[in-house]
């Protein structure tokens, strides 16, 4: 595999990173060279490839038994780095670019932002890229509750649509406020009324009362509708007409649910609704910044 071009400088990748077992200090390669990572204590714990740097993957047969899931792992894998904009494109949700105007905030070239549980998702700023999946672009592989990350050492963290696939959010959450420097802010976005979608399964969904429970540790800066309530009205729609109009058959299910898609232009009147003091009532999905507290 050749050495993929990334936007995160790979001398400011090593300095950030420890034994994801113990927290330990690391023996690694030179940069630009490639081989196994030792922690001190625990021996082998990872390698190098192609300027990845990966440690324990996330285990991929979860979801194999959903046939949606399988669609879309073949879509990431044909699609690339388009998969997102087609995502944006046919899906029934709208969001607003909650993370790129959350990158706005921070000085890149000196501060450092991870996206966690990142996918095929990609930034033209220096970012960065989590996931458990090794998809090629990605800085760090890794189990996102065991993070390879030493304690207070990011300014940023963003989470878009990943506790929901994540069987243990409270470990995540809390390896989340672990690496965050003291005033270290996150933005997380959530599900609250959406179907069933597993990547590579799906686990939960949070109202605003759970997520300032399961975000206790942060000082709350906003917590607010990350997508509206038409989103969540049209998925359901969608979901249900394919159904109805299956009449029991699986496979023509199947075949039905695509051209659903037809309705995801309706998203849009969510740029007005979603606004509504109302609206978290039946919205989508939930968006917060959160900050680590200064003296924690």
């Amino acid at each position: 595999m050749p050495m993929q071009k990334r936007p995160f400088p790979p001398d400011r990748i090593q300095p950030l990173l420890c034994c994801p077992r113990c927290l330990g200090t690391l023996q690694m390669p030179a940069l630009g060279q490639q081989g196994t990572i030792h922690c001190l204590q625990c021996g082998p714990v990872g390698l190098v490839r192609s300027g990845q740097y990966l440690f324990e993957s996330l285990e991929q047969t979860a979801g194999e038994s959903d046939w949606l899931a399988r669609a879309k792992n073949y879509a990431k894998q044909r699609l690339g780095r388009w998969y997102p904009l087609a995502i944006r494109l046919l899906a029934p949700v709208y969001s607003p670019p909650w993370a790129k105007r959350f990158l706005k905030t921070f000085d890149l070239s000196q501060q450092t932002v991870a996206d966690l549980g990142s996918g095929m998702t990609s930034y033209r700023q220096p970012v960065l890229l989590v996931d458990g999946a090794a998809y090629p672009h990605l800085d760090l592989v890794c189990r996102l509750e065991h993070l390879p990350i030493r304690n207070n050492c990011l300014d940023g963290l963003i989470s878009v649509a990943v506790l929901e696939h994540v069987p243990n959010p409270q470990e995540h959450v809390a390896q989340m406020y672990r690496v965050l420097k003291p005033g270290g802010r996150l933005l997380c976005y959530v599900p609250f009324l959406q179907g069933y979608h597993a990547s590579p399964d799906d686990f939960q969904r949070w109202t605003i009362s759970g997520l300032r429970e399961l975000f206790g540790q942060f000082e709350m800066l906003q917590l607010r509708v990350g997508a509206g309530p038409t989103s969540a009205l049209v998925w359901q729609l969608q979901e249900w007409l394919a159904l109805t109009l299956s009449l029991g058959s699986r496979w023509l299910y199947r075949l039905l649910l695509p051209l659903t898609w037809l309705l995801s232009p309706l998203k849009y009147l969510d740029i007005l609704l979603q606004h509504h003091p109302e609206a978290h009532r039946i919205a989508s999905a939930l968006v917060l910044e959160a900050k680590k507290p200064e003296h924690p």
